[in-house]
């Protein structure tokens, strides 16, 4: 029985001061991200308030899952365009199946102006299986490297093959693992479970700028 006791007090002083470290890494993590907000002019939340939720709130990402939280939220200005840049964390299942999802977003309000909505994503195994009975996927014959490694959905499928053009479909092919959703005329640029360290954000930021800067060259819907 001491034993027993003694193992269980050396767990629980574990937990404790696990806890502890990770509460000190989080106030460091809050203080470097305000630092490189900043740096960038940019003003900083640690929780997303009511103006900035509405700007945030209407992609397809965030209805995913539950316990949706927008924290450690930047906005300002970057090219001379509104821009917000935010960690979105949402949770899915339960138990042993449960899957705790946080991403680094970049969302430029008004930057898909003119573009119909989609959603691109990296293309998986399971939407492979999907397209079998029917799934949506936009493929491109004109880009091979495209239309392989991403999934592309949306309900104008016109206007979006208007949007992919030749230079957008290009630039995908060389670059994988990104996701874009566009919705009432603004865009969301991520990629699915990456949240950028505190000195990755100024170079994550410049490259969602490059995507949607893309996209503002596309033709319109």
């Amino acid at each position: 029985m001491g034993t027993q006791i003694i193992v269980v007090g050396v767990i629980i002083a574990l937990l404790v001061v696990g806890g502890r470290y990770a509460i000190r890494l989080e106030k460091q993590r809050l203080a470097e991200l305000a630092e490189v907000a900043k740096a960038m002019q940019f003003t900083f939340y640690e929780e997303a308030p009511p103006s900035v939720a509405v700007q945030v709130g209407g992609f397809p990402l965030c209805n995913l899952g539950r316990s949706r939280r927008w924290r450690n939220v930047m906005t300002g200005k970057t090219a001379d365009r509104d821009a917000v840049v935010g960690e979105y964390e949402y949770v899915i299942g339960s138990g042993k199946g449960r899957h705790d999802y946080r991403q680094t977003v970049a969302i430029f309000p008004g930057g898909a102006s003119g573009l119909p909505d989609f959603t691109l994503a990296p293309e998986n195994f399971f939407h492979k299986i999907g397209q079998v009975f029917g799934y949506q996927d936009i493929d491109f014959e004109t880009s091979e490297e495209f239309s392989k490694h991403y999934l592309l959905r949306g309900q104008d499928e016109a206007a979006i093959r208007r949007a992919f053009n030749s230079a957008v479909l290009a630039w995908f092919g060389q670059n994988g693992g990104w996701s874009v959703q566009t919705s009432g005329g603004s865009v969301a640029v991520f990629r699915s479970e990456r949240k950028c360290k505190p000195a990755e954000v100024p170079v994550f930021l410049a490259d969602a700028l490059r995507i949607q800067d893309a996209f503002s060259r596309a033709p319109a819907a």
